[in-house]
């Protein structure tokens, strides 16, 4: 430093840059087969695009069993996220495990064509023997593993067996029916794991296929507010379209009262979406949907997304029995029941607005799926934001600081019309010496963001005197 002259120094700048929360980020729960490429991890999985989901957790089209219970669900995920609705990144986890999930395949005879053997593709190739007459085949040495639509043993030229035209096989198969509801649940309790191991925190937790049972659904919802203990999301379940639950819409509500589907944390959705032959559980167009309106927004959750088109060409039952719903039929799903679903009118698109709280709450902060969301969102914000603060100096500045940066974030949100209005203030009588002394402030912030105008009157009069003016004048 200078004794005589000028110095200048650099401060701080008592002014932080909003880190605003991802919105429209699906944690997908549930079963891959993993046997088929890069193995079994027991975490939470990032992907940005199909090719890198199939490269870390494999695919198969068998999303479910012929009594439609959930089989390689994950995969359903996979392709609806990625393929139909384009949307990026998604997180997943597998618990399918290859060394736990699975049950013997006794020795058989497969017959080989132009040097190549097809077996299942839920065939373990870790645990597969493989013989040619009498003579042990090796892996590497005598023959490759390719999975695609099956498992194929493809003999190498210079290996033992390369001119047989059978091979005997044996060793395990995958039996993801073997996976338990409590394997689930655990599972999603490892929704805390996504900020430390990727960096991401998820807003949408979503189980297609297993989220219809209630127990699983209960800690979905039990998960939603407190991922990682900070951050808030939504569960969207599924509301079970068999025999047994709601088959009909006039079902819908009652199999939802029943079954505890009634919390703010929850988006019920309701009916199996097809896609050609494809046949797609609706939480997971729901988190498509979502996804999709978030980033045409900017990453703002303000907008509902009911209304908005959808790609695909129908709606059924677990039976496979067509829905095709009346305005009215629709309106009992959605609005009586609060239940989200798909609807035709003009094209196919998703149709409701509320959660799964709806018509039980009062609270307009809880029942709008985009009201609810923005709450979370400003809160996960803050969060994401001011997490840096924590175990600083309590001083007045430091303070202003954080109300006048996060003032300036929610009046860019006025501003682009994605809240009515808000503001963030330091009240002095909410914040006690018992308080202070102890390293807690509080800070209050009111907002209002958008509703759905779920309802447009038009009121139309005949009007006699233009008639007599017309004829007369």
């Amino acid at each position: 430093m200078l004794n005589h002259g000028i110095n200048t120094y650099k401060s701080d700048t008592s002014f932080s840059a909003v880190k605003t929360a991802a919105v429209g980020i699906p944690l997908f729960i549930g079963a891959w087969p993993c046997h088929m490429a890069a193995g079994y991890v027991d975490t939470p999985v990032l992907a940005t695009s199909f090719a890198e989901a199939k490269e870390k957790g494999g695919y198969s089209n068998e999303w479910r069993n012929s009594d439609f219970s959930p089989k390689w669900n994950l995969c359903q995920a996979m392709y609806s996220h990625f393929k139909l609705f384009g949307m990026s990144p998604a997180i997943f986890i597998n618990v399918f495990d290859p060394s736990k999930h699975t049950e013997a395949m006794a020795e058989t005879s497969v017959e080989v064509e132009n040097h190549i053997a097809k077996l299942s593709a839920d065939v373990i190739a870790t645990d597969l023997i493989v013989k040619a007459g009498e003579t042990a085949l090796s892996e590497g040495t005598d023959y490759e593993i390719i999975y695609d639509d099956g498992c194929f043993i493809e003999l190498l030229k210079e290996g033992a067996g390369y001119e047989a035209t059978s091979l005997t096989v044996s060793g395990k198969t995958a039996d993801p029916s073997a996976i338990k509801a409590t394997d689930i649940e655990a599972a999603i309790e490892k929704a805390d794991l996504c900020k430390t191991v990727l960096g991401i925190i998820p807003d949408l937790i979503c189980a297609p296929g297993y989220s219809k049972l209630p127990s699983v659904a209960a800690v979905m919802a039990a998960k939603a507010p407190s991922i990682g203990g900070l951050f808030y999301g939504k569960a969207v379940c599924d509301i079970d379209s068999s025999a047994t639950g709601a088959p009909t819409y006039d079902k819908v509500l009652k199999w939802k009262n029943d079954n505890g589907y009634t919390d703010e944390n929850m988006i019920d959705a309701w009916g199996i979406a097809k896609v050609g032959d494809y046949l797609f559980d609706m939480s997971v167009i729901v988190c498509g949907q979502i996804a999709s309106v978030d980033t045409e927004n900017g990453g703002c959750p303000y907008e509902s997304p009911s209304n908005k088109s959808l790609s695909i060409s129908g709606l059924c039952n677990e039976a496979g029995e067509d829905i095709n719903l009346t305005l009215a039929q629709a309106d009992i799903v959605s609005t009586t029941a609060g239940v989200v679903t798909a609807f035709n009118f003009d094209g196919w698109v998703l149709w409701g607005n509320h959660t799964a709280c709806y018509p039980a709450s009062a609270d307009v902060a809880e029942y709008f799926i985009c009201t609810n969301r923005m709450h979370d969102w400003i809160n996960n914000t803050f969060t994401n934001t001011f997490w840096s603060e924590i175990d600083k100096p309590m001083t007045r500045v430091r303070i202003d600081s954080i109300v006048n940066s996060f003032n300036s974030w929610l009046a860019g949100l006025i501003h682009e019309g994605k809240l009515y209005g808000g503001q963030i203030e330091y009240i002095a009588d909410n914040n006690p010496a018992a308080s202070l002394v102890g390293g807690k402030i509080r800070l209050d912030t009111t907002f209002a963001s958008p509703v759905p105008m779920q309802q447009i009157n038009m009121y139309s009069e005949f009007d006699v005197d233009t008639l007599v003016s017309s004829l007369n004048g």
